[in-house]
């Protein structure tokens, strides 16, 4: 009996349920069974994202936007200017500073002329002083030797004279002295006589020993006088010798003189030695000078900010016209050619990786494409070790996770820092097949 149409969809909206459950079954167990057999092999994991290196820009020095060249999400490459502050104050610093080290510089051109001027005519001066010297000093010698030879013939004969003539002098010094004493006994027995103390004999006695060394004083001023004549006639004998000594006195006199200029001449260079101070200490106020004008030159430099990296901006925290300060970070920059995927792996199936392990990613961003990479280190503790807060109260026992990171290749600028990734890193070998009982997911 052929059925109506009624009845046909009757019986297909009975059959429907069973089929589509036949059906998911099949597929469940397709996925389900593929699933099974490539967690047996890999450790899988959605705690993961995507990690880059992301530079913060900040200036070097404090002043005023005045002009703004780059945006978010704007490309730049590396030295490229992102910014400039206005220069204004720090051109006035360099100028300022650049006055310093010309006025130092013209300093020490003059006192090092100065200096070289006093080197020379001291040099000059101690040369010329020498020169005379060893002039005065070869004519003293001269004359020296010619002195020796006449001095020679008649130095017995004024020795003679004059030690005649000293024995007479001290012969009237001391008659001299007796005729003193002569004279005072003469005196003092006068008065004693006068006032009737000593009897007139005596008196007498004395008046006769003055009168008689008084003579004797007489005779000894005679011989001194022809001891005198008789020495002068000698001097005058040898009056070229005695003009010869004179000479040679002179001479030595004007040596020392000379040996005292030169010790002067000498001594001059102490001022050369100030004048070579001088020309130390600005030596080193030029240095600092320069110093100063670099760093001054360098802040001017650093009023036009530029990209340490290449990249793309992905934070702007300025505006043109805004006053930032050194330090103060207002852009960040991303690289993407060097990023990374950062894993969570729990603790239990940390053994089953290893560095250099080949992983399959699978960024939510895009489902329908499947990335590689390879494991590239290991954390050496788990993250809750750097927890800025120690656990407190009672304890819990919570699964660890390590962090592992994972090499991938950016194709195409594709991935961005803060992406949420799925992981499947491959066990390692003579891991597969083991803890068969175990989660087929380690999520």
């Amino acid at each position: 009996m052929k059925k109506t149409p009624k009845e046909i969809l009757h019986n297909w909206r009975l059959m429907l349920p069973v089929i589509l459950l036949v059906i998911g079954v099949v597929i469940g167990a397709k996925y389900g069974i593929a699933y099974w057999v490539y967690a047996r092999s890999h450790v899988t994991t959605d705690d993961a994202r995507i990690k880059g290196v992301m530079v913060s820009v900040s200036p070097e020095v404090s002043g005023r936007v005045i002009e703004l060249l780059v945006d978010e999400g704007s490309r730049v490459q590396e030295g490229q200017v992102l910014f400039r502050i206005d220069p204004t104050d720090y051109q006035v610093q360099v100028a300022q500073a650049e006055a310093v080290v010309e006025a130092l510089r013209t300093q020490l051109r003059e006192a090092q002329k100065d200096l070289a001027l006093t080197l020379e005519r001291g040099k000059r001066e101690v040369e010329k002083s020498q020169a005379v010297l060893a002039a005065k000093e070869r004519e003293l010698r001269a004359e020296e030797t010619a002195l020796s030879l006449e001095e020679e013939q008649i130095q017995n004969r004024i020795i003679e004279a004059e030690a005649a003539l000293k024995e007479a002098e001290s012969r009237l010094q001391e008659m001299k002295t007796l005729l003193q004493q002569a004279e005072t006994e003469l005196s003092r027995l006068t008065r004693l006589y006068e006032e009737g103390i000593v009897p007139g004999e005596r008196r007498d006695a004395a008046q006769t020993a003055f009168a008689q060394a008084q003579a004797r004083y007489l005779s000894a001023q005679e011989d001194v006088k022809q001891a005198k004549a008789r020495y002068d006639y000698e001097v005058a004998n040898r009056k070229m010798i005695e003009f010869r000594r004179q000479k040679i006195a002179k001479l030595r006199a004007e040596v020392r003189e000379q040996e005292a200029a030169l010790q002067l001449t000498q001594l001059d260079t102490r001022q050369a030695s100030l004048k070579e101070e001088r020309v130390k200490i600005l030596k080193a106020k030029l240095k600092e000078a320069e110093a100063r004008l670099a760093a001054a030159r360098l802040r001017l430099e650093h009023t036009t900010v530029r990209s340490p990296i290449t990249g793309i901006v992905s934070r702007k925290r300025v505006e043109l016209g805004e006053m930032v300060q050194r330090g103060q970070p207002v852009l960040v920059i991303s690289d993407l050619d060097r990023v990374w995927v950062l894993s969570n792996i729990k603790e239990t199936y940390i053994r089953d990786v290893q560095v250099g392990s080949p992983v399959d990613i699978w960024v939510d961003a895009y489902p329908d494409r499947q990335f590689q990479g390879r494991v590239e280190t290991i954390g050496a503790a788990a993250i809750s070790e750097f927890a800025l807060f120690p656990p407190t109260g009672n304890f819990t026992k919570v699964e660890q996770r390590i962090p592992v990171r994972i090499s991938v290749e950016n194709v195409d600028g594709m991935l961005r820092p803060g992406m949420m990734v799925v992981v499947g890193i491959a066990k390692s070998k003579g891991k597969q097949g083991k803890n068969e009982t175990e989660s087929i997911s380690a999520r």
